[in-house]
């Protein structure tokens, strides 16, 4: 038995989301971010903070989805300038659906903070090209 080889190939499919602190409905609830499709591998990305959320004690974001809401990212802290890097899993989305973004913060509310979060991810079986 050998390897089966596969001319596909595709580009990554990037999307972007930018956050500001008044932007989530609730604080403490999982809010539909990125919608994916079925067969999507997130293979990258990163949440920026660009504007530290000015929030008296704490300010985090968690990254996942209905089944774990912390796949991609658990409690980054939003207080604090600085990109961290997603946590790539491997996992296939099977069917389409919406990563949950949940910003939490403790003490006085934020009146400031941006952050911009990134996901890259690739289709499972699809072909945009082929190469050998």
């Amino acid at each position: 038995m050998s390897l089966q080889r596969k001319s596909d190939r595709q580009p990554r499919l990037v999307a972007i989301l930018d956050i500001g602190f008044a932007d989530p409905t609730a604080y403490g609830t999982a809010e539909n971010a990125v919608s994916l499709p079925g067969n999507a591998i997130v293979v990258g990305g990163a949440l920026t903070v660009l504007t530290p959320w000015n929030s008296a004690t704490t300010a985090t974001l968690s990254l996942g989805d209905a089944a774990v809401a912390t796949r991609y990212a658990n409690a980054v802290d939003l207080k604090t300038a600085a990109r961290t890097a997603l946590t790539l899993t491997g996992y296939k989305h099977t069917v389409g659906e919406w990563l949950k973004a949940l910003i939490a913060q403790t003490g006085a509310a934020a009146t400031a903070g941006a952050a911009r979060l990134e996901v890259e991810y690739v289709v499972s079986g699809r072909g945009l090209s082929n190469q050998g």
